[in-house]
């Protein structure tokens, strides 16, 4: 109950911050281009207002159990919210925005979406942080994670093989659910050429960097996470839950009415990426709880 009610204090507070944010930065209103606006058909006037009010929801219920399954505490626990809130759902996003959409929004238009961002995290990580009692140590049961690598060489192959599984899924989703939809393919100007892996050779061959790009990315959203990764304590099947809600919450923001991308478009990129990114992050916590093998030692001592 007790719970209930902070993660509906929390979304209170994102909730009022989202316009606030959005007027000091200048998101709110942006001019749509003609071409723009043509291309985006109405869409359901109460879902603009429905679709930020469970985004809201969703993200402080999300950012609330980050915080309880927590040892962090104090200032230290409001930057992890911070990096967690800006990272996953501004910087991480905004990135596509560069570099696949500078043609559809309006110059600057995503500077001012990392501003408003950023805006939002920095009132609203400490505001998190008083609502569920945090900025004093708090005891938290439950076990240490106990995949976290203990060496470097782990850690170098361990982000290696998660950025190798992000740009699987990643091109996986793109081209089994976004270029299923016609729409998304003339929205970008780009063509369906059939197989997957014909799809593959043009993207390698039209736009190599494309490939370390996302490799980096799924090396970033393990980083946006890490400090709530080391620090959760709870049962050992929460983490994957908890990271794969972590990274795909903030899409739901896809289903909030723009000029700048059609309903279809947005609905499709809904699908894709909610999807990917919730297996993606449940890849991510799994590899972290797993159980730690058992030393040889262990195995002599316990006569297993």
């Amino acid at each position: 109950m007790r719970f209930g009610l902070r993660v509906l204090g929390l979304a209170a507070v994102l909730f009022l911050l989202l316009p606030v944010a959005a007027g000091l930065t200048g998101v709110a209103g942006p001019p749509a281009t003609d071409a723009s606006a043509r291309a985006a058909p109405a869409s359901p006037a109460g879902m603009a207002v429905l679709a930020p009010v469970l985004f809201c929801l969703l993200a402080a219920a999300v950012l609330s159990w980050m915080i309880v399954r927590s040892q962090m505490s104090g200032w230290r626990l409001v930057a992890a919210v911070f990096l967690a809130y800006f990272g996953l759902g501004t910087f991480m996003l905004q990135i596509e925005s560069v570099v696949f959409l500078p043609r559809h929004l309006p110059p600057g238009f995503v500077s001012r979406l990392f501003a408003m961002g950023a805006v939002i995290g920095l009132v609203a990580a400490p505001a998190a942080v008083w609502i569920h009692r945090r900025f004093r140590p708090s005891p938290v049961g439950g076990p240490v994670p106990s995949g976290i690598p203990s060496a470097p060489e782990e850690w170098i192959v361990r982000l290696a093989w998660l950025a190798a599984t992000y740009v699987a899924l990643y091109f996986l989703a793109g081209h089994f659910i976004a270029y299923r939809n016609p729409d998304v393919v003339a929205y970008y100007d780009d063509s369906n050429v059939g197989s997957f892996p014909r799809q593959m050779l043009k993207v390698w061959t039209a736009t190599p960097w494309l490939f370390p790009l996302q490799a980096l990315r799924g090396i970033l959203w393990v980083a946006c996470v890490l400090p709530f990764i080391v620090s959760f304590r709870g049962r050992p099947w929460e983490l994957p839950l908890l990271i794969g809600c972590a990274f795909s919450v903030w899409l739901v923001m896809l289903l909030v009415p723009n000029p700048y991308m059609p309903e279809s478009v947005r609905m499709s990129h809904l699908v894709e990426t909610v999807s990917s990114n919730f297996v993606f992050g449940c890849i991510v916590g799994a590899s972290f709880a797993r159980p730690r093998p058992r030393s040889r030692f262990e195995t002599v001592t316990t006569g297993a």
